[in-house]
């Protein structure tokens, strides 16, 4: 089987549409069991975070006597470090293909955290952290092309979406799992634990086909970090509506008099997590204009109902609604990016555009809190909002000049004609044209 990601401008090989059965994606069996595998594999690798979350803040307080300052900086910093390292696995992908890339943030991912049972102080704490970063970096891009790439072109936004799937099951499961390991084996153990989770998911990669294709001659990352700078920028201003439920909501409600307002974060995970499953019974990829422009005007909606919700069911509405949004426009507008490049640059182009999010989350925490601080709660909706709406108008946009699979008029990079094109008919023509001029 061919690695390449099929399906976009310029491309060859694309996989013919099959009808869905029992509301299946249309995946042959063994290219859904592959897929299946590198989910399994990248939830497995996960957990080395989500078994860590819930203790390590006790663990930099208590045992390392460290302060609220220093839970943020241990807490936090592997994020920049998982954004700073997706561009170059994603130049990676392309060069020595998923397995490798995937198996080896695999490994960073368990000797960093394994690393937490050796770490004595707060720098050696927030070293591991770090190389947790590069590791969580390579191995999400990693699991997103590949999952892409085992996906015909129609199930792509599917693909995509699995990965976001990973992030709020594991987190979900792994918080009150990691809890219980530490109370019954201490910290050493749950450290080392966390940290075996990646090398048990290595193996799940032996039964994935696949083969690395080399680089075009010549090929350079630079058109593929262009192509995802305009779905970049819009996800990065809908992630405004995640900082607003995750960060701010809470606090606003409370404020406002609404008892159990943590409701609506709960809301909004189980809402992200519940549109994910059903992913694979939809049939729209949401990739249209209208679509993809109605979702985030959702999401514009739901910012806006938690802003003004007198009681808990609105604010809890309005939280379903952001995520509605945020569960549809990641692999849509990561869809839009995958059919923007040619297949040699898809790998550097879905890994940059991973990025975004992580960026436009920690942007919004930032600008809405400076908000919120200064001008109250309300204009930190509206600031909010107004992003959104930016969001809504570039990603409608972005999905209009981007075409979708099989509807590719330019020429591929080899100079010829969109093979597409080249018709028995228009062979046969070509034919008789060229009999009668002679």
């Amino acid at each position: 089987m061919r690695m390449a990601i099929s399906g976009g401008s310029g491309t060859t090989g694309a996989t013919p549409a099959t009808p869905e059965t029992n509301g299946t994606p249309a995946v042959p069996d063994r290219r859904r069991r592959s897929v299946r595998l590198v989910f399994a594999a990248a939830g497995m690798a996960y957990l080395a975070v989500g078994l860590t979350i819930p203790v390590l803040p006790g663990y930099v307080t208590g045992t390392l006597h460290g302060n609220a300052g220093d839970v943020g900086w241990v807490m936090g910093g592997y994020t920049v470090t998982a954004v700073l390292s997706r561009p170059a696995a994603g130049l990676l992908l392309d060069r020595i293909g998923p397995r490798a890339v995937l198996s080896s943030g695999m490994l960073l991912m368990a000797v960093a955290t394994g690393g937490y049972a050796v770490s004595t102080t707060l720098p050696l704490l927030l070293a591991c952290r770090l190389l947790l970063g590069v590791g969580l970096g390579a191995t999400l891009s990693a699991a997103t092309v590949w999952m892409v790439a085992l996906a015909p072109p129609e199930r792509q936004t599917w693909a995509i979406g699995l990965v976001g799937l990973v992030n709020y099951l594991v987190l979900a499961a792994g918080a009150p799992i990691g809890q219980l390991l530490v109370d019954h084996l201490g910290m050493n153990d749950t450290w080392l634990i966390a940290g075996a989770m990646p090398l048990l998911a290595v193996p799940l990669l032996a039964a994935v086909p696949g083969r690395r294709r080399p680089p075009a001659p010549g090929t350079r990352s630079g058109g593929a970090l262009a192509a995802t700078l305009r779905p970049g920028t819009a996800m990065a201003l809908a992630a405004f509506g995640y900082a607003v439920v995750i960060s701010f909501a809470v606090t606003a409600l409370t404020r406002r008099g609404v008892g159990g307002a943590t409701a609506v974060v709960t809301g909004y995970a189980l809402a992200m997590v519940a549109i994910r499953l059903a992913g694979g019974r939809v049939r729209s990829d949401f990739t249209s204009p209208r679509a993809l422009g109605g979702v985030l005007a959702a999401e514009l909606a739901g910012v806006l109902l938690i802003g003004a919700a007198p009681c808990l069911p609105l604010a809890v509405l309005g939280a379903v609604l952001v995520a509605v949004g945020m569960a549809q426009s990641y692999p849509a507008l990561g869809t839009l990016v995958a059919r923007s490049v040619d297949d040699h640059r898809r790998g550097t182009a879905l890994a940059a555009y991973g990025a975004y999010v992580n960026i436009g989350i920690g942007l919004g925490n930032l600008v809405l809190g400076k908000v919120a601080a200064s001008a109250g709660s309300t204009a930190m909706f509206l600031t909010a909002a107004t992003a959104l709406a930016a969001a809504t108008a570039l990603a409608a946009h972005t999905a209009h000049t981007t075409q979708r699979p099989g509807h590719s008029r330019h020429m591929t990079e080899a100079g010829s004609e969109n093979p597409a094109r080249n018709t028995p008919a228009r062979n046969n023509s070509a034919r008789n044209n060229s009999a009668r001029n002679r």
